[in-house]
């Protein structure tokens, strides 16, 4: 059993403490200073501890922690887990601007500890197996990719005006929140990212501060491009990603994979990777994965999860498609 501590219990937070629970690996700590969130994380997960503040928590005591603050509270999270030599799963963004991330990473590599960041697609059987494929040249050279992620937000987080993701501040909206997870497999399968472009507004959501729909263009290192679409306003909940090489296409469409290489309009090979599941027990199904990986990975062998020096590549693609419709400009990555 690892001693793990959980800090913060919010919406994301819980889908982590059910998942460590799920693999029979973890003894629980939280961490919550909210009074009413912290009684229901403790009536509903029985940790062995519970805390209002990491002061009182003895975090050194702990094998692992599992940051899922809001983003801003990220840097400061890891520098105490780096000086306590804790190993770390960080939520994503990273961080809402690369204030201290430099920094901070240099201090997890100094402490080594291990680190990682919570972008929790890569762990979906369907991409990893979607990226085995891509890897081993079934669609040729990748040169293209198009991928759209957009639903109707409220249904699922109907407290959202309320929380981090109205305040672009607190690492809110759709490029920091939603569109990173599409840049970290984007980055993940595509390499060095060197060019974005972008256009984003509030559209429909009422009560945010932040925008609820993009349009984010990348071209990588290889010459490869990238567009990324991504609304949360509308009725159809869409995650699609088509893989487009020279030899033929491989497109993700939630958790469903279809290959095609010729102009019949049919897929030759398709599959469900996650079968007789509903969507939202399969999103579930990924944390406890997530979690299996992380302790794995605690315990020396091998994993895919990002790591940071990915997660600071992810936030410059978003930071720098920010800076391109306020500049009206294609904004160019420099190391």
């Amino acid at each position: 059993m690892h001693k793990v501590i959980v800090i913060g219990t919010g919406g994301i937070g819980k889908r982590h403490l059910r998942g460590l629970l799920e693999t029979g690996r973890a003894r629980l700590t939280l961490v919550e200073p909210d009074d009413g969130r912290r009684s229901e994380a403790e009536t509903r997960f029985r940790p062995a501890a519970s805390h209002a503040a990491l002061a009182d928590a003895h975090l050194g005591s702990h094998d692992l922690a599992i940051i899922c603050t809001p983003a801003h509270l990220h840097v400061e999270l890891m520098a105490e887990c780096a000086a306590a030599g804790v190993s770390f799963l960080v939520e994503k963004p990273l961080a809402v601007s690369m204030d201290g991330v430099d920094d901070v990473i240099d201090r997890v590599r100094r402490a080594g500890v291990l680190a990682r960041v919570g972008y929790i697609r890569r762990i979906a059987p369907e991409i990893q197996a979607l990226r085995r494929q891509v890897i081993a040249g079934k669609i040729g050279d990748l040169k293209l990719v198009y991928a759209n992620a957009s639903q109707e937000f409220p249904k699922y987080r109907p407290d959202y005006r309320t929380t981090y993701y109205s305040r672009p501040d607190m690492g809110g909206g759709a490029i920091l929140d939603a569109a990173s997870h599409t840049f970290d497999l984007l980055i993940w399968m595509m390499g060095r990212p060197v060019t974005v472009g972008a256009m984003y507004d509030r559209l429909a959501l009422e009560g945010s501060e932040t925008e609820d729909t993009c349009l984010v263009t990348i071209r990588f290192e290889s010459g490869a491009m990238a567009n990324v679409t991504i609304n949360q306003f509308q009725k159809p909940n869409v995650s699609s990603m088509e893989f487009i090489g020279t030899l033929g296409n491989l497109v993700v469409d939630h958790s469903v994979v279809r290959f095609a290489d010729d102009d019949s309009g049919d897929s030759k090979e398709v599959r469900d990777f996650m079968e007789g599941l509903v969507p939202m027990a399969a999103h579930q199904a990924r944390f406890t994965l997530q979690a299996n990986a992380m302790l794995d990975a605690l315990e020396g062998k091998p994993d895919f999860l990002a790591t940071l020096d990915e997660g600071r590549t992810n936030l410059s693609v978003a930071l720098a498609a920010k800076r391109s419709w306020q500049e009206r400009r294609f904004v160019d990555l420099i190391d």
